[in-house]
């Protein structure tokens, strides 16, 4: 893939066309040449993956694209990877969703969303928190929340950062809505396989449903959003609720319960069970759990 294009392709999840760079471009301030992120990913396959990697080492020379998001503070830099023999590998993507310079020295802390293309279809997104001493010409990984590809879990975007806790939302199918706290791939893993050699049983998806088989689960079916928190000092996960996209999911046709669950949802009354805010549902976990018991009674046959 051409330069050109994986910045074209960039633009499916933000939705603005590419600024081509004239002259090569460094992000100004908190940011850092695209291409430091593939020797952050290399180094996640080491024994230490969060050792500080140098940025200093990466061609000047190689170009960054800027692309345009809601204004002007919102940019996303763009770079292709060139391989060994001068072919296109993919390229890695960034927005800047926060950074907090030291009043006290020249340390910087910068949060990045993240995206990686590795030369096919694909758009796999992460998000990192960078720390960079002041005066060096290093960064440090302190924290790394990997996504997944466009619509199954990917498109991660930063809500809301506190002292204690980052939010953040990741994109959904129709399939994933229906298993927000579900971390298992059901397009890799088979039941019976897990079963029969042994190993402990894995609690299926909602109703037994399969992905693509009976709810859409493609990776182009955006149906909303999981809304999600990372506790820093606990190093933990949770789901806070969903946003559902009502238009998008009716739109889903995929799948022989898919029909039924349209319908169902055609009839829910979110008004009252949580935020309505243009046709993207508000719904917090624990009633989008009860309101999924009533969608198994009338989708069970």
């Amino acid at each position: 893939m051409k330069s050109f294009l994986a910045a074209l392709a960039v633009c499916w999840l933000i939705g603005s066309p590419p600024v081509l760079a004239e002259t090569p471009v460094q992000p100004p301030g908190a940011g850092i040449h695209p291409l430091c992120f593939v020797q952050l990913f290399a180094a996640l396959r080491s024994d230490n993956p969060f050792q500080p990697v140098a940025c200093d080492t990466l061609p000047g020379e190689q170009p960054i694209e800027v692309l345009p998001g809601q204004d002007a503070a919102d940019l996303t830099y763009s770079s292709e990877v060139v391989g060994d023999r001068g072919l296109s590998e993919g390229f890695v993507a960034y927005t800047v969703a926060g950074h907090w310079p030291s009043s006290i020295n020249n340390n910087q802390w910068t949060l990045f969303e993240v995206t990686t293309n590795y030369g096919g279809v694909g758009l796999y997104s992460s998000i990192w928190l960078l720390m960079r001493p002041g005066g060096e010409q290093i960064v440090e990984p302190l924290l790394y929340l990997p996504g997944g590809d466009r619509c199954n879990d990917g498109a991660l975007l930063v809500s809301e950062v506190a002292s204690d806790r980052l939010i953040f939302m990741s994109a959904a199918t129709p399939f994933r809505l229906l298993n927000p706290t579900t971390d298992s791939d059901w397009r890799l893993v088979s039941m019976d396989r897990i079963q029969k050699s042994g190993q402990a049983p894995v609690r299926g998806p909602f109703m037994g449903w399969q992905p693509g088989r009976d709810v859409s689960d493609a990776a182009t079916a955006c149906a909303g959003r999981l809304v999600k928190s990372y506790n820093f000092k606990t190093d933990s996960l949770d789901v806070l609720g969903v946003h559902i996209d009502r238009q998008a999911f009716l739109d889903a046709q995929k799948g022989a319960k898919q029909t039924c669950i349209n319908e169902w949802l055609k009839r829910q009354s979110f008004q009252r069970t949580g935020a309505l805010d243009g046709r993207v549902l508000d719904v917090d976990l624990d009633t989008w759990n009860r309101m999924l018991s009533s969608l198994g009674s009338e989708c069970s046959g």
